[in-house]
């Protein structure tokens, strides 16, 4: 239910805007402009990154299922939501899934998160029973090394009932049939944690679903902590991650970035840099998508935003053709795509979602 209430909601957003595959990359978090572009633009943010194991055959399947199961149908190019698939996408909506996830702001994190919180479970439960020969259940290096150094600057400290309390008191902030899901991952001294395989059979759920359901339980359980950091001082430091100066997608954008800080024009950076002004014009986009502080007025003036989103309006639509096709010639696709990164901000009534 989780997965095709996902998935459904996607299309709802999405229309006849992107294909089916647009859908895919913002699950798996592809690591593109377009991909973030489109979770934000189509407010669909909390999606991103959420299902990153998630192939492309798998996701094709699960299409196909939902297709066979009559949740969906086939108009032209696009997919429609039937009677049957609004029924799903009711059910979805009134589940607790809908208000822990937040891929946009945890992809990445959570996985850091719980794999160190396996390990740490882990290592001080068979520590605890003068146990040190055990098979670490993650063998991932930041991983390893991560707990390696927490255990050395604590080890004059035994954590355990801290860590315990702790969890518990986390664990309060879910239901507990998801604290019992969390929970049933752990490994410690002579026991082993469930699959994922086993969690989904136990919980009569599709592998699918289990996965997306405990990545769920991980962004509710990191915002509690977010906002509860003096109750849970272990595990904000679990949860803690090294950030750098990088705010971007990829280094490249953020070398024009500086560049850009620095006063120099589009053209100068696309030559200081030896890359194409196509290339620069997508740096600028991301930038536009990531640093809100930035001021788009230099590349796009206002009547041209104006313009543009008066476009918008008319195409009833998001695809950069059609909006172009509302606009005065001496507009371009980069400017159309400056004032897309931007539209929450500039057409905050915006209701081609509804």
């Amino acid at each position: 239910m989780y997965t095709e209430g996902i998935i459904l909601e996607c299309i709802k957003q999405i229309k006849d805007n992107r294909t089916i595959y647009g859908i895919y990359h913002i699950l798996a978090g592809k690591k593109s402009i377009q991909s973030v572009h489109d979770a934000r633009l189509f407010r669909l943010e909390k999606y991103y990154g959420i299902y990153q194991t998630m192939t492309r055959e798998s996701f094709i399947s699960i299409i196909t299922t939902m297709q066979k199961n009559n949740l969906i149908k086939m108009d032209k190019d696009y997919y429609q939501i039937t009677d049957t698939g609004e029924a799903v996408l009711k059910e979805y909506r009134a589940s607790n899934l809908v208000t822990y996830l937040n891929g946009i702001r945890f992809t990445g994190r959570d996985i850091t998160f719980i794999e160190r919180l396996y390990l740490l479970v882990q290592t001080y439960s068979n520590i605890k029973a003068n146990n040190n020969a055990f098979i670490p259940i993650i063998d991932r290096p930041e991983i390893t090394s991560w707990v390696r150094t927490f255990y050395q600057q604590k080890r004059h400290i035994d954590i355990t009932e801290t860590l315990y309390k702790e969890l518990y008191q986390l664990l309060t902030y879910v239901s507990d049939l998801e604290a019992e899901f969390f929970i049933n991952r752990f490994t410690g001294y002579k026991y082993i944690g469930r699959s994922m395989d086993q969690l989904a059979n136990e919980y009569q759920l599709t592998r699918d679903n289990a996965s997306i359901l405990l990545i769920g339980i991980i962004h509710r359980l990191l915002h509690v902590i977010g906002d509860e950091s003096s109750t849970f001082e272990i595990l904000t430091d679990v949860a803690s991650v090294t950030t750098n100066n990088q705010k971007f997608i990829t280094n490249t954008a953020n070398q024009t970035y500086q560049l850009l800080r620095d006063g120099y024009h589009i053209q100068q950076i696309a030559d200081k840099r030896n890359l194409k002004l196509n290339t620069i014009y997508d740096h600028i986009v991301e930038i536009a998508l990531y640093d809100r502080d930035m001021e788009i007025e230099s590349f796009v003036k206002e009547e041209d935003q104006s313009e543009i989103l008066a476009a918008i309006q008319k195409a009833r639509s998001y695809k950069l053709k059609a909006i172009k096709d509302h606009c005065h010639d001496s507009i371009s696709y980069f400017q159309i795509r400056l004032v897309l990164a931007r539209l929450k901000e500039l057409l905050p009534g915006d209701d081609m979602h509804d």
